[in-house]
């Protein structure tokens, strides 16, 4: 036997055993793209029966609270929102007294800028009617960069408002009553007119009248401190429900449900038999419902205003990279109703003119009343005796540009001027009566969230970059299934192949041994 004749088959297999490796590859690729291709058909065919963006918002309807738009709701650090208050300064005070002029010169200060931060925490859940419950904090920080330096030093002069205020709500009351009034003011040495620094007069107002009064009467006066923005702001706290979940849907997410745990505003009590000031369906600024149009209507609630408010469509509004959809106060907002039984603002003492709303349930039965800015959009017979009011209405009206899927604000703007409104008076010394049937603006604030912070923008931007795209994106992942199985059928192909070729060496050297 020739030694030669067996070598070749001594030879160790290495065409098997480099094909090995090779093999584990085409198979890791042939389950790996069949893996794939089967995940693209599964999420074509789920997107094409659900859109993406449905879902995020259907998601959303839910307020997970591990999700960001749960977090951009409860942290409102980042947005922005400045206070800006324009006091009126009475600058003919003396000669308006002595009977030298017959009408009040007013002069609108500069605006005194603070930053108010709302504060979202104690939430609560309760599915069982799909509602969540949270306490609400305000506050204000002032912004030195945005003031004039030493604005709060400057000295004004205001109406008494302490003084006025009282002397109409006794109005209606005995002459004995009247008299009464009449000596503790003549004690009190206090004057119709208050001459006091801006900082007082926002946080720190303390006329003796009112200390006068609450010597005698202490129920009277619930404070001895009635600084504009110190009363405002004095019970910052409020305990809010609103609306929910699927259950309730896209068109009243959010909805509020119950204010300090009732569907009033606070003040009007229905125990009492007072109006039905109601609250419900309204939002605190936040955040609106959910896939707005041009027939939505945002009705907007602020404690400061003393009611709810809506607002209508008025166009579509660039805002950067985003639309938005701006809705807007209507002049008509504080008009008398037909219904006067409806008409739960039409005033505690007298009735009042088209354009002007109550709120003395929130000041204390104070007879405050609020108009638009510069009493815009309205001429009131009970305002000819002031001057110095310029409306505008870039300046002065109220309106909010909401995302129209997500009803995030992108830019919103509430004014609304305060003013004391005198009824007629009658047996008081010379100095109150002379501000008998007179409204008298007092100030007026804005409250503006500009913008946005960039990272909430982003987002929207991406969702609406995702909803463009959505019609395209089932196909899409079907083109990619049909890629990846022919990438599949290929690796598979050729491994099949692969396994069936003999090598060729081994039977070309047993043909050269025999010769």
């Amino acid at each position: 036997m020739d030694v030669k004749l067996l070598k070749p088959s001594e030879t160790p297999p290495e065409p098997s055993a480099k094909r090995k490796p090779t093999d584990a590859k085409a198979l890791c690729i042939i389950s790996v793209t069949s893996v794939l291709a089967i995940a693209c058909f599964t999420m074509g065919l789920f997107f094409h029966i659900h859109k993406p963006t449905q879902l995020i918002l259907d998601d959303r309807l839910t307020m997970r609270q591990y999700m960001p738009y749960f977090k951009w709701w409860q942290d409102t650090t980042d947005v922005l929102v400045t206070c800006r208050m324009f006091i009126f300064n009475v600058t003919n005070s003396d000669r308006w007294l002595h009977g030298l002029d017959d009408q009040l010169h007013l002069e609108e200060i500069v605006p005194i800028v603070y930053r108010e931060i709302l504060e979202h925490t104690d939430v609560v859940f309760h599915e069982h009617n799909s509602t969540m419950s949270y306490v609400t904090r305000r506050r204000l920080e002032f912004l030195p960069e945005r003031n004039t330096p030493g604005i709060l030093n400057r000295t004004i002069v205001v109406p008494n408002i302490s003084l006025l205020g009282a002397a109409a709500k006794v109005e209606d009351d005995s002459y004995l009553k009247k008299k009464a009034f009449s000596i503790v003011y003549a004690v009190s040495g206090d004057s119709v007119f208050s001459r006091m620094t801006i900082y007082d007069y926002l946080w720190n107002t303390k006329p003796t009248f009112l200390e006068q009064v609450r010597r005698f009467v202490p129920s009277m006066v619930p404070s001895d401190n009635v600084g504009i923005l110190k009363t405002m702001y004095e019970d910052s706290v409020d305990h809010v429900n609103v609306l929910y979940g699927k259950r309730h849907g896209h068109q009243r997410f959010f909805a509020m449900n119950t204010y300090e745990y009732e569907p009033t505003v606070p003040g009007f009590s229905l125990a009492e038999g007072d109006c039905f000031a109601s609250i419900v369906n309204s939002s605190e600024g936040a955040t609106y419902q959910q896939y707005l149009n041009e027939q939505s209507v945002l009705i907007y609630w602020r404690k400061t205003l003393c009611r709810a408010v809506p607002l209508y469509f008025d166009r579509r509004v660039p805002k950067g990279s985003l639309t938005g959809y701006k809705y807007v106060l209507p002049d008509s907002s504080y008009d008398r109703l037909p219904n006067s039984t409806a008409d739960c603002y039409q005033g505690q003492y007298g009735l009042l003119e088209d354009g002007m709303t109550d709120t003395s349930k929130c000041s204390h039965d104070v007879p405050i009343v609020a108009t638009s800015p510069h009493f815009y959009a309205r001429n009131f017979t009970t305002g000819h005796k002031i001057t110095g009011m310029k409306p505008n209405r870039e300046l002065h009206h109220s309106y909010i540009i909401a995302d129209p899927s997500f009803g995030i604000p992108l830019d919103q703007c509430a004014r609304t001027q305060t003013n004391l409104a005198i009824p007629k008076l009658t047996h008081f010394n010379w100095e109150i009566s002379r501000f008998s049937e007179m409204l008298i603006p007092l100030f007026w604030i804005e409250y503006h969230q500009k913008e946005l912070p960039p990272y909430i923008v982003r987002t929207l931007e991406a969702f609406y970059v995702l909803r463009d795209a959505e019609p395209y994106l089932p196909y899409a992942l079907y083109l990619a299934f049909l890629l990846l199985l022919a990438v599949a059928f290929r690796e598979a192909a050729r491994f099949r192949m692969h396994g069936k070729v003999v090598p060729s060496k081994c039977p070309k050297k047993q043909q050269m041994t025999k010769h």
